[in-house]
């Protein structure tokens, strides 16, 4: 309940904020402060924290995964210092970062310092603009306090730059480091982002690896079971149900085993439906940039909307890994929907994003009784 309330708070406050500077404008608050207000506001949501992150992250242990920016489809990949980057077509507010740490000397200490530092630089800046005798000025500190307080109710379990870092994590002991990596898992990751599987499993075996790097590998290779087993040991270590990433693992896991023959799909909608209740994905709606939702929508014989979903997350940017994954989705939903050809050019797009992708071939035999038929 809390996590489904959470993913609506952002449009919330910011319904709260449009009410209250309407309000203050009809009782005579000047231009220049309204407009402030709403460019405050504006860089205080994404630009400003991603520049704290980007400045900090590596003082506590931090090691990004990939970065990406917009949505659509791809205009720019490449590699910024060894981290898989993409541009998309479509702006969004701010960069999306996949990162994890490694391990560091007081790592608890370098965390509450950074948390604690990014919250007195956001607040003394937004008080320090709002008391200004100028109007655009107060205008944009009085929208950065504001925005300062969506983030601390938004990212309230966050283990980086969040009030659960100033004021819980100091008390317990180990909570930043219960997820700590090797720099040869986060080059793992960074391998499995680019979809080139083999380097990824390479890289893998040469230190202990990350569970979820090692499920998500297990899964591309389709070695489903090791996937589950992995997914479940995750759950062991303190991931809840509603983290994305386990879900996501599980959910493809099962998936795959229904795609390869293991699960019967006359009963997978049946199976997966509450699986991915267990998992927090309670609503659909919600649940749209969720590739298994697709799944969820072909198992139950609706493969329309299972190709519309598909198709979507198919152009989405960020990991060409997930992109080969929801273009198998998107083949075995246009084979549901008789539309073979369509399917072919689903899965050499596939082949083309991540090309070891064991799921490709699973899907690809779907394909021989429809020609077979013809």
């Amino acid at each position: 309940m809390i996590q489904h309330l959470r993913a609506s708070l952002p449009w919330l406050f910011r319904a709260v904020g449009a009410v209250l500077l309407y309000l203050a404008v009809l009782h005579d608050l000047p231009g220049p402060t309204a407009l402030g207000c709403v460019i405050g506001f504006l860089v205080g949501q994404e630009p400003l924290s991603d520049l704290w992150f980007l400045l900090t992250h590596r003082l506590c242990g931090g090691w990004l995964y990939s970065a990406s920016y917009g949505r659509g489809r791809t205009l720019w990949s490449g590699s910024v210092a060894g981290v898989p980057v993409e541009l998309g077509l479509r702006p969004t507010s701010g960069f999306l970062f996949p990162w994890g740490l490694l391990p560091v000397r007081a790592p608890r200490l370098r965390v509450w310092l950074v948390s604690v530092a990014r919250f007195g630089v956001h607040a003394g800046l937004g008080a320090w603009l709002a008391a200004s005798a100028t109007e655009l000025p107060r205008g944009i500190g009085l929208g950065l306090l504001f925005s300062l307080a969506m983030t601390a109710v938004t990212s309230a379990t966050s283990p980086v730059n969040s009030l659960w870092a100033v004021f819980v994590m100091p008390f317990r002991p180990g909570s930043v480091t219960i997820d700590a990596e090797s720099p040869s898992a986060v080059e793992a990751e960074r391998f499995l982002v680019r979809g080139r599987i083999s380097e990824a499993r390479r890289e893998l075996g040469k230190d202990t690896p990350m569970v979820l790097t090692a499920a998500g590998i297990a899964l591309a290779e389709g070695h489903y079971e090791e996937a589950e087993r992995l997914a479940d040991e995750a759950f062991e270590r303190g991931h809840t149900p509603a983290d994305s990433a386990v879900a996501f693992i599980a959910a493809m896991t099962f998936v795959g085993r229904v795609d390869a023959g293991e699960h019967s799909p006359a009963r997978a909608g049946a199976l997966l439906e509450p699986y991915l209740v267990r998992l927090g994905v309670h609503d659909r709606t919600l649940a749209r940039d969720f590739l298994p939702a697709a799944e969820l929508a072909r198992f139950q014989n609706d493969p329309q909307a299972a190709v519309r979903m598909a198709r979507r997350l198919s152009n989405t940017v960020g990991s060409r890994f997930h992109r080969s994954l929801a273009c198998c989705s998107l083949a075995a939903a246009l084979i549901a929907a008789g539309r073979p050809e369509e399917a072919r050019e689903a899965l050499a797009r596939a082949r083309r994003e991540c090309p070891e992708l064991a799921r490709i071939a699973d899907v690809e035999r779907m394909l021989e009784p429809v020609e077979a038929a013809r």
